[in-house]
């Protein structure tokens, strides 16, 4: 999706930004544009966009009134209007940085803001601004000759292609807000994220890797929450209702939710129960869901990941399932007064 192959680094800028809850300030050179020389140029192109190599969820800038209100939004603006102006909206940035830098676990370091011309985003030559927090460093080891002998030393530098927080600003879709990519790895999966939520402050695009992720979370909840109170289902069929979703979004390049809904609920009421739970979940986390669209794989490959196919019982085993609801029984055992699963098979590995 992004080919950077042909990317500049036009101008570069670099400061270093603190803790708030610390004290720990804003470190804003006069000199924030720094030089690059050929080597180091190859060295940061590769390091600094293949992370963004492989993303596929984009966002756009987000304010509740107008985008145009956004402090960030404004910034990246000016950049694209003058490049010029970029070692000015740095040290801005790095200040609107700071505010939103309280959390406890985030820690000082450089911040990088650079302007890339020549990049090809889904076929779209565009330009584009990168933002990068540097959380942590990675020790290296410089050997140093004398006349004597070699010496060893450890320093620390900035690691090449691992970006913890991170974002790629593409020059399209202004008045929406700018196409753009973000990454986190700081932040847990499910809290507030410094970098997206409250620095960036960004809204996903709702296209069809927005609708797939959706979807796959929202059936995913359906059957592990909804299913066993109100129709019964153990902990088997459950995992067999997952794994017919995962086919078919793995199998199928669009999604129709009533042919969805039929594939994976035998039942009539269970398939009602499934839309009627689709719009809840639009409701309750704001989200407008789409009946048809195109199933984005990289979604797919993600989301499922997460979702876990497995029976635990006590603590003392774990039954992994893959499919074949029909090779599972399950059943309480009289005498042992213990209930018990029979798993069919033909070879054991």
């Amino acid at each position: 999706m992004l080919d950077f192959t042909a990317a500049n680094l036009r101008r570069l800028a670099i400061s270093w930004v603190g803790n708030k809850n610390r004290y720990e300030g804003v470190n804003i050179p006069k000199q924030t544009l720094v030089p690059v020389h050929d080597v180091a140029h190859e060295l940061m192109i590769g390091s600094m966009l293949k992370p963004f190599e492989k993303s596929a969820e984009f966002f756009y800038f987000f304010h509740e009134e107008d985008v145009s209100n956004h402090l960030v939004y404004q910034s990246c603006m000016a950049i694209f209007r003058d490049p010029e102006t970029l070692h000015e909206e740095a040290a801005r940035l790095a200040g609107m940085l700071y505010e939103n830098c309280e959390n406890p676990k985030i820690q000082g370091g450089e911040f990088l803001v650079a302007y890339f011309e020549d990049l090809m985003l889904q076929g779209e030559p565009t330009s584009a601004i990168g933002l990068w927090k540097v959380q942590s460093k990675d020790p290296f080891l410089k050997v140093e000759r004398t006349a004597e002998s070699f010496a060893l030393n450890v320093l620390e530098g900035i690691p090449t292609g691992k970006l913890e927080t991170a974002a790629l600003i593409f020059n399209l879709d202004e008045t929406e807000g700018y196409r753009l990519y973000a990454i986190d790895t700081v932040s847990k999966k499910d809290e507030r994220s410094f970098w997206k939520d409250e620095f960036l402050r960004l809204r996903p695009i709702e296209d069809n890797y927005f609708n797939t992720r959706h979807y796959i979370a929202l059936s995913g909840e359906f059957i592990h929450e909804r299913l066993p109170h109100k129709f019964g289902l153990d902990r088997a069929d459950q995992l067999d209702a997952l794994y017919r979703s995962g086919l078919y979004f793995k199998e199928n390049e669009h999604f129709e939710v009533d042919d969805f809904a039929k594939t994976l609920f035998p039942e009539e009421e269970q398939q009602e129960a499934f839309k009627n739970f689709r719009d809840e979940y639009a409701k309750a986390y704001a989200v407008p869901l789409e009946d048809k669209f195109d199933i984005s794989m990289p979604a797919v490959k993600k989301e499922f990941k997460v979702l876990k196919s497995v029976i635990k019982l006590d603590k003392n085993f774990h039954i992994y399932v893959h499919g074949r609801r029909d090779l599972i029984e399950r059943g309480f055992d009289e005498d042992k007064g213990k209930k018990y699963y029979k798993v069919f098979f033909d070879d054991e590995e």
